[in-house]
């Protein structure tokens, strides 16, 4: 299952990470991960929480960057893999709520 969505993200690293939180957009969300859009220099590898709502639905996961590049404007865009198998079944069952209303 595959929508393209543009969602507002909170990106939030673990504390071990010691970063700032940033702000990104997920371009597509699928069952199994995400592609998103930021200025923040993810790391292929790294762990990321990817805080959004959909469908009235906050969702909170903790999400490893599968791949990363930058883009043609100077941001970031990275490949995620959803790590968390209950937040990940929440994601599907809003994505399919939205889905069925569209």
């Amino acid at each position: 299952m595959r929508a393209p969505f543009l969602v507002p993200a909170l990106l939030r690293f673990p504390g071990f990470a010691a970063r700032q939180d940033a702000w990104g957009r997920l371009l597509k969300i699928t069952a199994g991960g995400g592609e998103l859009s930021t200025s923040a220099k993810l790391v292929t590898g790294e762990f990321v929480l990817v805080d959004f709502e959909l469908g009235g639905e906050r969702l909170v996961i903790r999400s490893r960057v599968h791949h990363a590049y930058d883009d043609d404007d100077g941001g970031r865009v990275a490949e995620l893999r959803w790590a968390d198998m209950v937040e990940r079944r929440r994601l599907v069952r809003a994505l399919l709520d939205v889905l069925s209303r569209a």
